[in-house]
């Protein structure tokens, strides 16, 4: 994800996204945002959501990523996660099954190099074709 949505997230959603800068030994958030820029909107969405039922807890982001075509967000600690958390993040993955990961349209997941991807046509070809190169 470009560094300004990055930015945008953590600035957006401070309890949240609270070790963004964390020490790897404690957080995988230090990594940043793996994922494309089309699922920022979608991450934007979920973080509205989760912000306020993480305010005052030690509930926290751990990881953002795509993982095998779909969302993966990971929370700290570890552990059962409240409905609504859980929920939400729930919603989300389902979306980002259908959301092109690159550009934010209509996606579906597809094989990209032996790498499962949730990308649109025209998306899917630029990838198709970079791997080729």
């Amino acid at each position: 994800m470009r560094q300004d949505l990055d930015d945008a997230l953590v600035r957006d959603f401070p309890n949240l996204y609270r070790d963004r800068h964390g020490d790897t030994r404690h957080t995988r958030m230090c990594d940043g945002f793996s994922c494309g820029d089309g699922w920022e909107p979608l991450i934007r969405r979920l973080s509205a959501k989760l912000e306020p039922l993480v305010r005052g807890t030690s509930l926290r982001a751990a990881q953002v990523k795509q993982k095998f075509g779909p969302l993966r967000f990971y929370m700290t600690p570890l552990g059962p996660l409240p409905p609504t958390v859980e929920g939400a993040i729930e919603v989300a993955t389902v979306e980002s099954e259908r959301t092109c990961e690159r550009c934010g349209d209509v996606g579906r997941m597809r094989d990209v190099d032996s790498f499962a991807q949730t990308l649109c046509a025209p998306c899917f070809d630029v990838e198709r074709r970079a791997s080729r190169a």
